[in-house]
């Protein structure tokens, strides 16, 4: 065994005492004198409410009908716009059917995407489509 092994194993933590014929080697014992404590799940008082997780329809008070508010945006004339328009159906309105009722308002805009909305009392909002 060499020097450039016994380094190596010095390095390693490893104590060479007597390299040549007999090789004696000591290691070092090493410990962690700070042990985390276990993790203990912990308990809570907060009690939750699990309110409708899906909703596919909103119900507008004040006219008592039950359909979809939708967030239109669109250019329009060289300008974006965003309106917010309910449709009184209770399934989502197909993109070809956003667009149909925002050329109502806006002809020949084109719709860049649609979402659902919530419904936020006092924002102006615009009925789309129904009967009469």
């Amino acid at each position: 065994m060499g020097p450039a092994q016994v380094a190596a194993l010095e390095n390693c933590g490893i104590k060479v005492e007597e390299y040549g014929d007999g090789v004696v080697f000591r290691d070092f014992e090493s410990f962690d004198i700070i042990k985390p404590k276990p993790l203990q799940p912990t308990t809570t008082n907060i009690g939750y409410v699990v309110e409708d997780p899906l909703e596919e329809a909103t119900r507008l008070p004040n006219y008592n009908k039950t359909g979809n508010i939708i967030d239109c945006y669109l250019a329009w004339r060289g300008s974006n716009y965003m309106i917010k328009m309910f449709f009184p159906s209770v399934k989502v309105p197909s993109r070809r059917e956003v667009q149909d009722q925002v050329r109502k308002v806006y002809p020949g805009a084109k719709l860049w995407s649609y979402q659902v909305s919530n419904y936020d009392p006092g924002e102006p909002l615009l009925q789309a489509g129904g009967q009469r």
